[in-house]
């Protein structure tokens, strides 16, 4: 299978006026389509600055990162919108749901934002997804109204809104329960079985996992990278 995601040699830092610091050192990875991807690390040692380039809300300062035949560093900024929306998927820490819409109305403005599904559609996706992830009755509630790990089901469904075929998650249960942590990774392996590229950076403990690769960074630099 070739190589879905390629990051090329990439560097990334920042210079103030007598002080450059390294965020990313010449970064080699090559992750394949449909693989379950945790990105580990502490604090600073590059995590959320890789996925960044990988999402395209950041660029290298050097190196290249082609995605799916496409150099996302390349992109203006109105393309960049139109591709992320279309292949990538974004899962937060905190949920970034608009908080006065509903929960189908925040699944219902990322399809209508993006475009690629057609308007009669969108309903029944949003239901399907709701649905899929298990929330489905709480579809018109406000986001305040449902718990944490409610939350972030929703969060996933608006992430999976336009289909895209990667799922990126910055530290997806960082502020959950234990128990809701293990539904919330059950469901993440239940998408790579259905086909998605998962790629999660997290904090939690990650042996005897469903994670299908480990990549570990120190410093900016990948300093292990193993396959379950």
């Amino acid at each position: 299978m070739p190589n879905f995601i390629q990051f090329n040699q990439v560097s990334r830092w920042f210079e103030s006026a007598s002080v450059r610091f390294d965020a990313l050192k010449n970064i080699d990875l090559h992750i394949e389509q449909g693989e379950h991807v945790a990105i580990v690390g502490k604090s600073g040692s590059g995590k959320s600055t890789l996925l960044n380039m990988l999402t395209g809300i950041d660029h290298p300062s050097q190196g290249t990162v082609r995605i799916n035949s496409t150099d996302v560093h390349t992109l203006n900024e109105s393309r960049l919108a139109k591709w992320r929306g279309e292949n990538v998927g974004i899962v937060f820490q905190f949920f970034q749901l608009i908080p006065t819409l509903s929960i189908r109305e925040n699944l219902l403005l990322a399809m209508d934002f993006v475009g690629s599904i057609p308007a009669n559609e969108r309903n029944n996706r949003a239901e399907a997804l709701l649905a899929q992830v298990g929330i489905l009755q709480h579809a018109d509630k406000l986001p305040a109204a449902l718990s944490g790990g409610e939350q972030q089901r929703a969060a996933i469904a608006r992430a999976l809104a336009n289909d895209p075929p990667i799922l990126v998650a910055d530290e997806p249960t960082g502020n959950l329960d234990s128990k809701t942590t293990e539904a919330i990774q059950r469901l993440f392996a239940d998408l790579v079985k259905n086909g998605k590229t998962v790629i999660v950076v997290t904090h939690e403990n990650i042996f005897n996992s469903e994670y299908s690769r480990i990549i570990s960074l120190s410093d900016g630099a990948v300093v292990s990278d193993r396959k379950n």
